[in-house]
């Protein structure tokens, strides 16, 4: 199977492929109210990619992000690839629109307004970045923290998986999930 760099680099994309959909985060772990944003994120979109940070956070990896994410894009409906960020995922969302110039990107920030001003540059040097749209994503879910996922977590890992797990996924999935969390 071809990776989604392997897919830019030998210009699959140009024939197939002009609208990307692409969403930076933390993810620690990936939540329900994540799963819906970037379904919102991904309507007008052929694909898309999920960029994770590479910090821990509370004892979660971006290894174990990465893996829910894996299992969360089986149910996109449309070609997805996850990524680890090798720097922060808002420095990859660059060099990605920087490396990606003839593709028509849209970047998912999350409702917070300092999540849109980390994507200002792009607003500010439009005829650089004619194709890059940054989209405000409303709130999907309504409570879900991450935090209070954690604390969950670390009390209740059942109670945890039926609060942050989207209900789409079937049984199977949430067991691969809950054992990626306690691998």
């Amino acid at each position: 199977m071809q990776t989604f760099r392997e897919y830019y680099e030998d210009g699959e994309h140009e024939r197939q492929h002009q609208r990307v959909a692409l969403m930076p985060g933390g993810y620690k772990p990936p939540t329900k109210g994540h799963f819906k944003a970037f379904q919102y994120l991904l309507q007008d979109a052929d694909t898309g990619i999920v960029i994770i940070g590479n910090k821990d956070r509370d004892g979660i990896t971006a290894e174990q992000s990465k893996a829910i994410w894996d299992i969360y894009a089986k149910y996109m409906g449309k070609p997805v690839e996850i990524e680890l960020a090798e720097n922060s995922p808002v420095r990859t969302v660059y060099e990605f629109a920087d490396n990606n110039k003839e593709v028509a990107i849209t970047v998912g920030a999350g409702a917070k307004d300092e999540d849109v001003k980390r994507y200002e540059y792009f607003t500010k040097n439009i005829e650089k970045y004619p194709l890059v749209n940054v989209v405000k994503i409303p709130m999907q879910e309504d409570s879900i923290s991450g935090s209070q996922t954690r604390a969950l977590m670390q009390s209740n890992l059942d109670e945890a998986i039926t609060y942050f797990v989207p209900e789409e996924l079937n049984e199977t999935d949430k067991d691969a999930i809950k054992n990626i969390l306690t691998d």
